[in-house]
């Protein structure tokens, strides 16, 4: 009786096994049916390329069974931003009320670098792509806490399978690989295995972005764009002292916002886009006009002009009540 119940339970498991195959197999072949669609809406809306591994999240995403769906659910994420597109009826989507659709996901102090992918769970967490140059594809995988400190960075995921293994990875360092929550992730975990290989397709067809390995700064509150060498000093390693005099305005706000527009009147946009950044991020009403005109004036420079017009529409924009933006039409 025991090897009969024993044999039963194994046929079990390889129906299922067999079944979770079948499942993933024909999602993942629909969702690359849809992402020439979602190349040509990105590229037409942003002006931006899009990575092959939005494809694969989403068939993991849309494949998922019960249990999966629950380790999905434990870490917070779901589809938000660029990945919402590759929904069944994702490329009826569209902006409420005519609302440009890069407005969606695009929370307060996001760069215009940042364009969102995934929604998080705690904090107003999102995740994006970063996006060195309109022209490239980007560089890796990016994170914000929009409704903490809403700062910018990076763990260099290069694609959102990995990001969601660092998550994993996170849950067994803190809470113990043997524990209840990182039981509840293995299988998802199983999932990120299966889709692993597509993964590694989907990054080797793109080719490595050209920017992704390069050495990189920060200012204080963000990662910062790699930069032709010609294109002047953004000098980060004062953004920490600039941010707090820029917080506190008066004479010395005035001084740094003077010498960023000389210097990018003067063919040098690196400094104006690292002062453009910290006032976007601050975010004060007495320097919106300027700050953004440092910012667009070195996107031009610098010939980002994608990143130029997601810097207008956001500034023109930035105190909508939600962030949701697209909606159906039918």
């Amino acid at each position: 009786m025991c090897d009969k119940v024993t044999s039963e339970l194994a046929g079990v498991a390889y129906d299922a096994a067999v079944d979770g195959e079948a499942r993933r197999t024909r999602t993942l072949t629909e969702i690359w049916s849809r992402f020439p669609a979602l190349e040509e809406r990105v590229r037409r809306v942003y002006g931006l390329r899009v990575p092959r591994h939005l494809a694969v999240f989403a068939a993991l995403w849309h494949s998922a069974d019960d249990a999966e769906r629950e380790g999905l659910n434990q870490l917070g994420v779901a589809p938000f931003g660029l990945t919402e597109y590759l929904a069944p009826d994702g490329l009826s989507l569209v902006g409420a009320g005519g609302l440009d659709e890069r407005l969606h996901g695009r929370y307060r102090c996001d760069p215009a670098e940042f364009v969102t992918v995934l929604g998080g769970d705690s904090d107003g967490l999102h995740y994006g792509l970063w996006y060195d140059d309109p022209a490239q594809l980007p560089a890796f995988v990016v994170f914000n806490w929009a409704r903490d400190s809403a700062e910018t960075w990076t763990n260099g995921a290069a694609t959102l399978l990995v990001q969601l293994r660092h998550r994993i990875d996170a849950v067994a360092a803190d809470y113990g690989a043997d524990g209840p929550e990182a039981r509840a992730l293995r299988p998802l975990a199983a999932a990120l295995d299966w889709f692993a290989a597509a993964d590694r397709e989907a990054v080797a067809a793109d080719g490595l972005p050209s920017w992704a390995q390069s050495p990189r700064q920060s200012t204080a509150v963000s990662l910062f764009p790699v930069l032709p060498t010609d294109s002047g000093d953004p000098r980060l390693e004062s953004s920490g002292q600039r941010l707090r005099a820029l917080q506190a305005g008066g004479p010395d706000a005035a001084s740094l916002i003077a010498e960023a527009e000389r210097q990018l009147a003067a063919g040098q946009p690196a400094y104006a886009l690292a002062v453009g950044s910290e006032l976007h991020w601050i975010d004060a009403d007495e320097y919106r006009d300027r700050g953004l005109a440092l910012l667009v004036g070195a996107y031009q420079a610098l010939g980002r002009d994608a990143l130029a017009d997601i810097a207008e529409v956001h500034a023109a924009h930035r105190d909508l009540r939600s962030v949701s933006v697209l909606t159906r039409t039918h």
